[in-house]
């Protein structure tokens, strides 16, 4: 009787912890409630130095940058160079390195080694399939590096943008060698010719696919969705890209059409050491008779014409209150993208074209959709420029920028926020990006249209303009330091059409920013309703979002 009783209880006892065991994972399966966070008025860092440090600091002198050119042309009128050739400055002497000249670091940094770079511009219009010509390039670089195992293609460079591709070798052999291995990444016969370093076609289709999944995967699919409700999906800047279907159906030949177009429609910039490297004598005969004849008949179906790229016109998307949602089920953060086109306007008119200033626009069709084009959004070339480089980083530069002291150091609502300004010579744009947890996404996207209506309606202390100065003026002259950057920063004046003139004026004119005239930048340039694009979990977010921002609409999009 007693084992019975004894037998019984352990039953009962075990009843008990399976129904415990039970509860809990049913418990589990519930998801948990999320409380949003609630949002809060803009916060402004202090920028005022404390007394008594004010009274014993040295007063900081106006940082002026280089005016010496990185680069000098050298320029042969009884030769007809198929390039501009253009020198690594050399240096003169100590006293012009004090006065804003060049430095030593910038010079001899590569003193063992000659970089040699070949640059193709095409200001007037975008290259064509630049995402698939950079990882052809890519290829061959592999495959001659193998054929010819030769270590300087090891240094193999490559650096693409929509109006510039720029390839160079750096290795301690004689310019002459290292101009004969970047001339023949552009041979007629570079990617159709199996007999010399062949590359893997196959290979190069399943890399372009690949791409494109790991950028879903990966949420950059979310910066492609900012390119196209920013400028209209007829603009250059997107029809250039992405070519999805080419990416099945890519040959051998399709791909030396594409490369050739793209040799065709370039200007073409060579860069060398200066005179006092080592190995640094140039042959110019020799270079000219290994140039490549390029091909001037290329089928249509690749892509338009740069000529017919500058004729065209486009929509500008009218921006409205309403954000764009990505949906990423699952996902713990949102992506935000927020921010601004400001391209140069006339009147109620707009078009595209390249001047010798940024982003000039022309009239050619009154464009009904462009909404309200008030005085206070028209802005001159140099202003585009000067408002791009100024608010993004008086907004996102990293540690000393608004929205990062507020929305990270004061309110925890991401690990970092950040501004870009996009230069091109087809469109200019400030954008603001950064990711925050999914209770923290009404807030976050508040906190920065918040910030942008600050700027446009209380000026900035003296003491916030005079650290914005510090911080562009510095990071140009810490780019100089840096004899690669500064080749960068010269192919981009090349494409947008800027002049070391224009440039000195840009700088100039940061010098003398004030308060007032920064507020004027800002009403401008965000003038109109921001493009927000976001990317996170849909249906747990939309609720915090329709509470904080009721008047915005919301649409959900998906990405091709």
């Amino acid at each position: 009787m007693m084992n019975l009783t004894a037998t019984h209880g352990r039953t009962k006892q075990l009843q008990s912890l399976m129904c415990g065991v039970v509860a809990l994972l049913l418990s589990a399966c519930q998801q948990t409630q999320i409380v949003f966070t609630p949002t809060e008025p803009p916060s402004l860092a202090s920028f005022d130095t404390p007394y008594p440090l004010n009274s014993h600091l040295p007063e900081s002198g106006v940082i002026i940058p280089a005016t010496d050119p990185m680069f000098s042309d050298e320029v042969y009128t009884e030769l007809e160079l198929p390039y501009q050739l253009h020198r690594l400055a050399s240096v003169q002497s100590n006293h012009d390195l004090n006065s804003n000249s060049l430095s030593t670091h910038a010079l001899s940094s590569n003193s063992l080694s000659n970089r040699v770079s070949l640059a193709a511009i095409s200001p007037q219009a975008p290259f064509n399939n630049p995402d698939i010509l950079q990882i052809a390039l890519q290829q061959k670089a592999r495959a001659l590096a193998i054929s010819l195992a030769d270590p300087c293609l090891e240094t193999f460079s490559i650096r693409v943008s929509l109006h510039s591709i720029n390839l160079s070798l750096t290795c301690p052999d004689d310019v002459n060698h290292i101009y004969g291995l970047l001339i023949q990444f552009w041979q007629p016969n570079t990617f159709v010719d199996a007999t010399t370093a062949p590359v893997d076609i196959d290979n190069i289709r399943r890399q372009l696919k690949l791409n494109k999944h790991l950028n879903a995967f990966s949420g950059a699919e979310i910066d492609k969705l900012w390119r196209e409700k920013l400028l209209g999906p007829e603009h250059p800047y997107n029809t250039v890209l992405n070519n999805d279907e080419l990416f099945d159906s890519l040959n051998l030949k399709q791909l030396q059409q594409i490369q050739q177009q793209a040799a065709s429609q370039a200007q073409w910039h060579l860069f060398l050491p200066n005179m006092q490297a080592k190995n640094a004598e140039f042959d110019l005969q020799a270079s000219i008779k290994q140039w490549p004849m390029l091909t001037k008949s290329l089928p249509k179906s690749l892509s338009k014409s740069p000529q017919q790229a500058d004729k065209l016109e486009t929509t500008t998307p009218k921006q409205t209150k309403k954000i764009f949602l990505i949906d990423a089920p699952g996902s713990v953060q949102t992506q935000v993208r927020l921010g601004y086109r400001i391209d140069y306007r006339i009147g109620y008119r707009i078009g595209y074209r390249i001047d010798h200033s940024i982003n000039h626009a022309i009239g050619h069709t009154v464009d009904s959709e462009l909404g309200d084009m008030s005085e206070t959004s028209q802005l001159s070339s140099q202003e585009v420029a000067l408002s791009c480089r100024s608010l993004s980083a008086l907004m996102g530069r990293s540690f000393s920028g608004r929205l990062y002291y507020d929305l990270r150091e004061k309110r925890g609502l991401t690990y970092g926020i950040y501004g870009q300004c996009a230069n091109a010579p087809l469109s200019s744009s400030i954008k603001f990006y950064g990711s925050t947890a999914i209770e923290h996404t009404g807030a976050f996207v508040v906190g920065i249209l918040d910030h942008l209506a600050l700027v446009k309606t209380q000026s900035a202390s003296q003491g916030e303009i005079n650290a914005l100065k510090t911080y562009l003026i510095g990071e140009d002259v810490l780019s100089q330091d840096n004899s690669i950057q500064r080749e960068n920063q010269y192919l981009q004046q090349l494409a947008t059409g800027l002049t070391q003139v224009d440039v000195q004026k840009l700088n100039a004119e940061l010098q003398a920013l004030t308060p007032k005239r920064l507020q004027q930048l800002a009403n401008g340039a965000f003038s109109g309703e921001p493009l927000i694009i976001l990317r996170g979990d849909i249906d747990r977010i939309i609720p915090d979002l329709t509470s904080k921002l009721p008047e915005w609409q919301l649409e959900r999009v998906k990405v091709d």
